[in-house]
């Protein structure tokens, strides 16, 4: 079966610095996927090589066995969503102007707003419980409400594949709690395929399929998400020691640095 998305010895060098080299991977329909390493590894490059932001210099990007730069920006925002790292916190938008924004690709050139396009939108307002938020700005959101009003806009836009660049940045644990389980629920629910981004190794051991790990620009390890917690791995990954603390009834191991713990 075609994967949804395939990278094939993607490279990226930017003014004659290398930043990815021969990075292949792929993403199945409703799967999981977790691209972790420490600062710098190029996690956040791959992700805009594989969304069309950014062309590499060699090799390709394949969605559904088409080749990524054929494609309009249209066609990819019908398949693939995006939660960003930065830059909506100061958006003067409503939140249900800011989500309907994400309609776009499927609107007529100089259509407006369709019912069917209000019903998707209070859908996605209702599902991440931003319905009672809607009139309210961007800028005035906290952090978890504004990382709501983004998944809210994501699933709006009805794609297949979400992506998630650093999803915890400057959230409280009770923020990126309620976040991952949201996430992982419209995964499991809704069958749209997760591409993560982060580094931190415990979002992926607990939601992940599968884990593809960055270091230096090189693709270091693939596999299924449980056997990331090797902590020999994790020394070589992010030079530091590392321990794999069982909890009763957790999902996977808990990482922590050897250094913070006891």
């Amino acid at each position: 079966m075609t994967p949804l998305l395939e990278a094939r010895s993607v490279g990226l060098s930017v003014s004659g610095s290398v930043i990815l080299e021969d990075v292949s991977l792929s993403v199945g329909r409703g799967e999981f996927v977790a691209v972790i390493g420490p600062n710098g590894a190029g996690k956040s490059s791959l992700l805009k090589c594989l969304g069309g932001l950014v062309r590499p210099t060699s090799g390709e990007v394949l969605l559904e066995g088409r080749p990524l730069g054929r494609l309009s920006g249209r066609d990819i925002a019908r398949k693939i969503a995006w939660i960003p790292q930065t830059g909506t916190d100061m958006l003067p938008f409503a939140v249900r102007d800011f989500v309907a924004l994400s309609r776009y690709a499927w609107r007529q050139p100089f259509g407006g707003e369709s019912r069917s396009d209000r019903e998707i939108v209070d859908e996605a307002l209702h599902l991440t419980e931003m319905s009672g938020l809607a009139e309210r700005r961007m800028f005035s959101l906290s952090g978890g409400e504004r990382q709501r009003a983004l998944l809210a806009a994501a699933l709006a836009q009805t794609s297949e594949m979400l992506f998630l660049d650093e999803p915890a940045t400057s959230l409280d644990y009770r923020s990126q709690a309620e976040a991952a389980a949201l996430v992982d629920r419209v995964n499991r629910e809704r069958g749209i395929s997760v591409v993560m981004v982060t580094h931190d190794v415990n979002p992926a051991l607990r939601s992940a399929d599968r884990v593809f790990a960055l270091k230096g620009g090189i693709l270091a390890h693939s596999g299924e998400a449980r056997l990331f917690a090797d902590t020999s791995l994790l020394r070589e990954l992010f030079g530091t020691e590392f321990l794999a603390l069982d909890g009763e009834g957790a999902r996977a191991p808990y990482i922590a640095p050897r250094s913070m713990v006891g």
